[in-house]
Order: structure tokens, then C-alpha cells, then sequence
């Protein structure tokens, strides 16, 4: 394998950055919309990035066509799925303390050891379930689950 460039390097290092620092602002700028409403939230959040994407795609004078040409799988897990989980997350924040809220969401290891129980030849484990429980209840067992925060 050749060594990649440094510059390249460097731009990629900066993304992947960038990408953290978004999703570690995400629920700090989410608490400080008030009582907006979640699906107002993500809509408006995917209506500015798709106008941000289509004026730079003009700046560019690159064909939109040419973008926009992808498969409807694509699309279906591109546009729904993003913006459910967007809109969830938002749910969340709004009837979760965020920390608690946000701890969830980024635990998608979690889901995927508890997933893969469903996968041939494969089982679900005791400690996959312990592990799971001490996320959920953190670690207080289930008489400490505060049941006014199920529906985040």
C-alpha cells in the first residue's frame, strides 16, 4: 500500500474533525432552540443544508441532474433515514437530559452487538444484555429507570 499524501492527510484529518465537533455541538445548539418543535428543527436543518449544497453546485457549474441521479434505496436512506434520526434525536433532547440523550444516540456499538444476535450462526450473549441494561439504567438496575423520560 503506498503512503498517502500529508496534504491529503491533513484535509481528511480536518474533516473528520470537524464532523466530531458537529455532532458534539448538536445537542448543545439543539437545548438552546427552546420549544421549537423537533420536526420544525429538522426540517429547517435539512432545508439550509440543501440550499448550502445547490449554491455551491451552482458556484461550481456543476450539473444538479447529475447529483440528483441515485438510486431510490439511496434516496430512501439518504433523505428518510437521516431525517429520522435527526428528528428522534431532536424528540430526545426535547423529553431527555441531553447528556443522557446524546449517550443513547453515539452508543450505535451497542446496537450493533445486540443486532448481530439476529445475523445465522449467531446468538445473543448474557453480557450483551448486561452490557445493554447498564447503558439503559446507568447501572442502578430498573428500579432507578426514571419513567418520565421513556418517551425520549
Amino acid at each position: 500500500m503506498a503512503p498517502m499524501n500529508s496534504e491529503k492527510q491533513v484535509k481528511e484529518t480536518l474533516i473528520g474533525g470537524a464532523f466530531v465537533l458537529m455532532c458534539w455541538f448538536l445537542a448543545f445548539f439543539t437545548t438552546l432552540t427552546g420549544n421549537a418543535p423537533p420536526f420544525l428543527l429538522a426540517a429547517l436543518s435539512f432545508g439550509i443544508a440543501t440550499t448550502l449544497i445547490v449554491i455551491r453546485w451552482l458556484v461550481r457549474k456543476e450539473n444538479i441532474k447529475l447529483h440528483l441521479k441515485q438510486p431510490i434505496g439511496a434516496w430512501l436512506v439518504g433523505v428518510c433515514g437521516l431525517f429520522g434520526y435527526h428528528l428522534f434525536y431532536f424528540l430526545a433532547l426535547r423529553n431527555t437530559p441531553p447528556v443522557e440523550a446524546s449517550l443513547i444516540a453515539y452508543m450505535w456499538k451497542l446496537l450493533i452487538a445486540l443486532f448481530s444476535a439476529l445475523l445465522p450462526g449467531e446468538k445473543l450473549s448474557w453480557w450483551h444484555v448486561i452490557g445493554a441494561s447498564l447503558l439503559v439504567t446507568g447501572g442502578n438496575g430498573l428500579s432507578d429507570f426514571k419513567t418520565e423520560y421513556t418517551l425520549g
